[in-house]
């Protein structure tokens, strides 16, 4: 009879052990996609932001026909952040046509 309990107890202990080792990794496992797509939607939402502000400057300067040196290098660093968060496309056009405006303003000829 002993025999036959120190044969189940070890089979027994084994199987809680895989069984709490298998809960633990689930439990991991679950976390870490919740994180990443957590981590996902901020890096879609900062995209989006910039994506927008890009635009409105594009707007804002081609209307004016002119885009100065501090708006460019602020742009310049909106488009790289941009870019390196996995995206460009129509952005990339926009900022190039930005940057080939004049940096001042024409002056009106009296």
């Amino acid at each position: 009879m002993s025999e036959w309990v120190k044969e189940y107890w070890i089979k027994a202990l084994f199987a809680s052990i895989i069984s709490v080792c298998g809960i633990w990794g689930k439990k991991k496992i679950n976390r870490l996609e919740c994180k990443y797509k957590e981590q996902e939607a901020v890096r879609l939402g900062v995209q989006a932001l910039l994506k927008n502000e890009i635009y409105k400057q594009y707007s804002e300067w081609m209307e004016k026909g002119y885009c100065p040196i501090h708006a460019r290098e602020n742009i310049q660093n909106m488009y790289e952040r941009y870019h390196n968060l996995g995206e460009n496309g129509v952005m990339t056009d926009l900022v190039k046509k930005i940057f080939e405006l004049p940096t001042e303003k024409e002056k009106e000829n009296e």
